[in-house]
């Protein structure tokens, strides 16, 4: 007697009635159906020769396989259908098929009357089956998660299936046949391409002219179906791609998609390997918990289950690595679905002080409050005021605009939808803040400041050199990867980095892996992801890649704090510090809240000086109305609009370096080019060791002749023009346009005023 349990496994409803099992032959029955159309996701040739072989016409689509949740919709062409149908082509699957198929099936396809196609840039998760007869006017529709192979029928293969059957129900047939035509057909490319349909053709005729006897089956041989690989994958990027871009499937935009498919693959490759790690920590679970040596196993206690669960949970961590995942234990997150300002809920939460449960952040302050905090932060901005050498209020905005990002922090991701057209719009609102500073600027007084403006506290800071101990082996791939886990706990408060070291921004496998990883990742799918504020030490020799760069907003804060004052600007800020609260940014978080839930609230504002999107605007919007609230003038160091310090570092820099060593750029008459040997930026030359990369990453690329290939090699070539205008100088090689004096004794033009850095260094 069987102990198996009596469950249906697959179901089968036939027009809304619970079937017994049919048998394959009953479902896709040739004999009362003659014409077959499907969409699956899987076929075995075996299948088609055993139940499809006697349908005089069969379409058999063939999509796709797994589920692109997740995915953007330029991922779901380039990482899922595009992706798929190649590998598919490496791996010579439609070859493999093709010669699994009977001799009498293979015919089918040369003639004509079977057709299997797939869509190579899109992704097809339709499931259905077409059955028909023109002859009797019968139709069948078939509806399920079956494919075209043995496993879907077996009930003894542990899967649940549904099978919803629909006789002669002309107005679904008509509906679904519809669809396929006008819809999914357009996208369709033969399964078995014209490069493999003339091959096998090839080989048919080459056997019937074989008088010692030919067959009548295709079998390719291995450099056939490597040429047709080869040929095909050709085909899909250079026609099919190209062809669903020109007739509107697919964006014309497509090929920046596939431009940029590989830039988050350090964090897919990661992905990859985290997978395979839990599956053998899963794989280990289960053996482990049955008795290893019984005749007749049987699983182990729920006690020594429970240790072994708890062991594999931590198994792969060292001791070392839990303490790094500790160090970030700051928590807001932001919930806008619970969002409900009629009981002041800004949709923000904080775990409360047990940690058992979220409870609201955010509340609204009267007017003597936010006067208070502004008169705060107005105390602290005095004092980089008073004691920082060479302050101007233009350079104090830096501080100011640091806080103004903290305290937008939290809704950066939201902002970043409704601010973007465009996918790579998301760039113009970064999740990264780094200040760039000297000793003894106050970089690190100023990110305690923020702390305690938004938290309350100062003790929230990450010290980037210490999140690891000098000695463990691979530190900096740990620190990075620990600091991408402390950004995606889930977390919306900044994660506030101390001391970044300057290998993170200048080595393309750790800033492009945290930065442009991290913000396409955020482009694509929009989440909670905590951003990062933090300081580096500005020497000569910092540089960001150009890709870090455009994705992270760079405050330079190079001036230092008056030496013989120390001791006194030590006290002053220790006593404002002591007058620091979060009450502001509770209101704050109110105001901003009550702006992303209004439809009318304008996101998408530029600077018309740079063109750039100020992505601070609402809250500078907001922060101007506590002034007027308070009834206190906007302080002359309140910025306008967004800071473009690593711009403007980047154009001082070449500036200082034309200006210096004006003899070593070579003007180049018939390109009205400069060229310059960037291999003289060496230690030998007084240089640092990294210069040359500092002075290539700082060269915009629109400057160089041939784009990024003016910015490579010992050789760099800039437009001349183009130069001179953004360093401010006088293009000495221009034409000379100035009018001469005439006869009439009228004076000659002044000379041009030199530029300020001609001025500077004389």
């Amino acid at each position: 007697m069987s102990n198996e349990p009596d469950l249906t496994k697959l179901n089968i409803v036939f027009n809304g009635q619970k079937t017994p099992p049919l048998k394959i032959n009953q479902l896709f029955d040739s004999r009362r159906f003659n014409h077959f159309t499907a969409i699956t996701g899987h076929v075995e040739a075996d299948f088609v020769n055993q139940y499809l072989s006697k349908f005089i016409q069969a379409e058999v689509v063939i999509g796709a396989q797994e589920n692109a949740r997740g995915k953007s919709a330029e991922e779901v062409v380039t990482k899922v259908a595009l992706t798929d149908a190649l590998l598919a082509v490496a791996n010579k699957k439609p070859a493999k098929l093709f010669e699994a198929l009977s001799s009498s099936n293979q015919a089918n396809i040369l003639n004509g009357l079977f057709q299997f196609e797939y869509a190579p840039v899109q992704a097809i998760y339709s499931r259905f089956y077409l059955l028909s007869n023109p002859d009797t006017g019968d139709t069948r529709v078939i509806l399920g998660s079956i494919d075209l192979d043995q496993a879907s029928f077996d009930d003894q293969h542990n899967q649940y299936s549904e099978i919803l059957i629909f006789d002669n129900d002309k107005r679904l047939f008509n509906n679904l046949m519809d669809h396929f035509k006008h819809d999914i057909k357009p996208v369709l490319r033969p399964y078995f391409s014209d490069n493999l349909l003339q091959a096998a053709q090839k080989q048919l005729d080459e056997s019937a002219k074989d008088k010692s006897g030919g067959s009548n089956v295709v079998i390719l041989d291995n450099d056939t179906t490597n040429a047709i690989a080869a040929a095909d994958m050709t085909d899909i990027i250079s026609h099919d791609v190209q062809q669903q871009m020109d007739t509107d499937i697919i964006p014309h935009d497509t090929t920046i998609s596939m431009r940029n498919v590989t830039m988050d693959r350090s964090q897919v490759k990661e992905a990859i390997e985290r997978d395979t790690k839990q599956h053998d920590t899963v794989y280990t679970l289960q053996k482990t918990s049955v008795s290893p040596r019984a005749a007749k196993p049987k699983i182990k206690s729920r006690e020594k289950i429970y240790e072994q669960v708890k062991e594999a949970l931590v198994s792969g961590m060292s001791p070392q690595q839990r303490s790094a995942e500790k160090k970030y234990t700051t928590f807001l997150y932001d919930r806008p679905m619970e969002r409900n300002l009629v009981n002041n809920n800004s949709g923000l939460y904080v775990p409360n002080d047990a940690g058992t449960h979220p409870i609201p952040f955010g509340k609204l302050a009267t007017i003597s409050q936010i006067r208070e905090s502004l008169k705060s932060i107005d105390d602290v901005m005095k004092g980089y005021q008073k004691y920082v050498i060479d302050y101007s209020d233009d350079y104090g905005k830096r501080f100011y605009e640091a806080i103004l990002y903290c305290f937008t922090a939290p809704f950066l991701w939201e902002i970043r939808t409704k601010a973007s057209l465009n996918p790579e719009d998301g760039n113009d609102v970064p999740n990264f803040l780094i200040f760039g500073a000297t000793a003894g600027s106050g970089k690190s007084t100023l990110l305690r400041i923020i702390n305690q403006l938004t938290w309350n506290t100062d003790r929230s800071l990450i010290d980037f050199g210490t999140i690891y101990p000098e000695e463990t082996a691979q530190k900096k791939n740990k620190t990075v990867e620990a600091i991408e886990h402390y950004m995606k706990e889930g977390s919306s408060y900044p994660v506030l980095l101390d001391e970044i070291e300057p290998y993170f921004f200048q080595q393309d496998q750790y800033s492009r892996h945290l930065v442009v990883d991290t913000m396409n990742e955020l482009i694509n799918h929009p989440q909670a992801v905590a951003p990062l504020i933090g300081t580096t030490n500005y020497d000569s020799g910092f540089t960001m890649l150009r890709e870090t760069a455009r994705r992270t907003y760079y405050l330079q804060i190079d001036k230092v704090i008056d030496d013989r004052l120390k001791g006194e600007a030590n006290r002053y800020i220790y006593n404002v510090r002591q007058t620091l609260n979060n009450t502001l940014f509770k209101d704050f978080v109110m105001r901003m809240a009550n702006l992303l839930e209004d439809d009318n609230t304008a996101w998408r504002m530029f600077d018309q000086k740079t063109g750039r999107l100020d992505f601070l605007a609402n809250t500078r919007k907001i922060f101007k109305s506590y002034y007027e609230m308070a009834g206190i003038e906007i302080p002359p160091y309140f910025a306008d609009t967004i800071c473009d310090d690593f711009k403007e570092s980047s154009r001082n820099t070449w500036a200082k370096l034309y200006l210096t060593q004006e003899d070593d750029f070579k003007y180049r008459k018939e390109d009205d080019s400069l060229l310059f040997d960037i291999s003289k930026l060496n230690t030998l030359n007084g240089f640092t060791a990294d210069s040359i990369e500092e002075y290539r990453n700082a060269l915009p690329i629109e400057l160089c002749v041939d784009g990024i290939n003016g910015k490579r090699g010992k050789f760099v070539e800039i437009k001349a023009p183009d130069f001179f205008k953004w360093i401010g100088e006088h293009n000495p090689y221009e034409e000379d346009e100035q009018t001469h004096e005439d006869n009439s004794g009228q004076a000659a033009e002044e000379p041009k005023k030199k530029g300020f850095w001609a001025r500077l260094f004389g």
